[in-house]
């Protein structure tokens, strides 16, 4: 799924709704046909993963900042390597996974540091991966890469926030949702909200 809406529509608040942030909610939130209320609030968490735009990284090695010092085995870390498109950047370096990200991340482009991220949450194994506008601090190029082989993996969930209103990425979504004024104010695939016009309030 992805969500879309300009800035202030409600995007964050959804998603945050959704990944059981706030209990003071009105109306229903059901997982599985299960009140979201009436559900413990550590077993909802654990369902998700989300990658905000700003992303913390700290002075230590990629692994570490994967792994975040917890034990993984190593066909796990090398399975997510590949799966958030980090590879290419790691086989380059001599030291590899030891490689030292620095103070604020100086060692880091922004496209690098982002797929740091997104191996760090798809090393968890949850079933819901949240991106937060996740990709928007990268160039056009890089967001769509990370998105792509995002969508590729199976039996995960992905919920995206974006600004990035591309053809190519957009038609992959199983479905968009649209946002206006903390409402949802329309959804469909690419194909049916292009054919009603939708989109082009959003553009």
């Amino acid at each position: 799924y992805v969500v879309i809406g300009k800035s202030g529509s409600g995007k964050s608040t959804l998603i945050k709704l959704l990944a059981g942030y706030y209990s003071d909610y009105t109306g229903t939130i059901k997982y599985d046909n299960r009140e979201l209320n009436l559900l413990d609030r550590n077993d909802v968490a654990q369902l998700s993963s989300i990658i905000h735009q700003n992303i913390y990284m700290f002075d230590e090695t990629i692994q570490d900042n994967i792994c975040l010092h917890e034990d993984y085995p190593q066909e796990m870390i090398d399975k997510v390597v590949m799966e958030s498109g980090l590879y290419e950047f790691i086989s380059e370096l001599p030291e590899g996974l030891l490689y030292q990200v620095g103070e604020n991340e100086a060692n880091l482009s922004g496209g690098q540091k982002q797929r740091i991220a997104v191996a760090r949450a798809l090393i968890r194994n949850k079933p819901i991966l949240i991106l937060d506008e996740g990709t928007s601090a990268v160039d056009m190029q890089t967001a769509y890469d990370i998105e792509n082989r995002l969508l590729k993996i199976k039996n995960l969930t992905i919920i995206t926030i974006t600004h990035h209103l591309r053809k190519e990425l957009l038609e992959k979504y199983d479905e968009i949702i649209c946002m206006d004024h903390g409402k949802i104010i329309e959804k469909g695939t690419w194909n049916e909200l292009v054919s009603n016009h939708s989109l082009l309030f959003f553009s």
